[in-house]
């Protein structure tokens, strides 16, 4: 459509997208559905699988309210877009620093999904398509998501340094936990990781300041919150007074294999980036 009508209607779809490719203070909701535990058994919205399935539905709603926009918008937009990447970066820094010092692993993960998914606008105002890096974002949280609902299960809460040495007594939790925090910080060969590379390679040839500051910062915080979790669950002395349960064989086959599927997806953003 184009034009100022084009783009006054754009921006509503825009700020609606901002809900779901979260935004602050917009990210206020989805950080306190997130940290919401359930109070009964009829809470089936506040259950990990349901809460797993809405971090994976929301960014495909705001992609798709994202095309809306930009069809809207149309040539005229780029300075539109340009704002909400900007936006976009500041919410990603915000929320990275914050991170570090997260100790609750409900508020760890939500802070980082926040922070992951802000960094797409960035790619958006550079002609990324946002799909697959959405996606490849919000998945890559999900084995570190359900791992630490275990311990939740186990302990009643999960938070780093109420029970270090997970690594001396529950090894086969500890191993799969830091691979899971690796694929989350988007180490290499993590579909997050791969996310991030398709968001700089795209926007780095229009605006390098503007790509590559937030993309950059917001990585390095993420490694260093990531380092701080492991060293608070994964490593140090075991308590005796806990009683540790280790995964048995079932449970280590569906948390691998849910990461093998992860991997299988972080291909697919291989070939959408070549």
């Amino acid at each position: 459509m184009g034009g100022l009508l084009g783009m006054m209607l754009a921006l509503p779809f825009f700020v609606l997208a901002g809900l779901c490719l979260p935004l602050f203070p917009l990210s206020i909701g989805i950080n306190r559905f997130i940290q919401h535990l359930p109070k009964h058994a009829a809470d089936r919205l506040a259950q990990p699988q349901a809460k797993a399935l809405v971090l994976l539905v929301l960014p495909l709603l705001g992609a798709m309210l994202i095309g809306v926009g930009s069809w809207l918008a149309g040539d005229g937009g780029g300075w539109l877009l340009n704002a909400f990447a900007f936006w976009g970066g500041l919410t990603s820094l915000l929320y990275a620093f914050r991170l570090l010092s997260a100790r609750d692993g409900q508020i760890w993960v939500g802070q980082l999904y926040t922070s992951a998914l802000a960094l797409v606008w960035v790619g958006v105002a550079h002609d990324v398509p946002p799909l697959l890096p959405a996606l490849g974002l919000a998945a890559s949280l999900l084995p570190l998501w359900f791992l630490l609902d275990g311990l939740t299960q186990r302990f009643g809460i999960a938070r780093t340094g109420l029970y270090p040495g997970l690594a001396l007594r529950m090894p086969r939790f500890a191993a799969l936990f830091i691979v899971a925090v690796l694929v989350a910080v988007a180490v290499p060969f993590s579909p997050a990781f791969f996310a991030v590379a398709d968001l700089a390679f795209g926007g780095i040839g229009a605006n390098e300041l503007l790509t590559l500051v937030p993309l950059s910062l917001a990585w390095l915080l993420w490694t260093w919150a990531g380092i701080n979790l492991l060293a608070g669950i994964v490593f140090g002395e075991p308590r005796a007074d806990l009683d540790y349960v280790d995964l048995d064989r079932r449970d280590v086959l569906m948390h691998g294999g849910g990461m093998v599927l992860l991997a299988l997806f972080g291909l697919v953003l291989v070939e959408g980036i070549l």
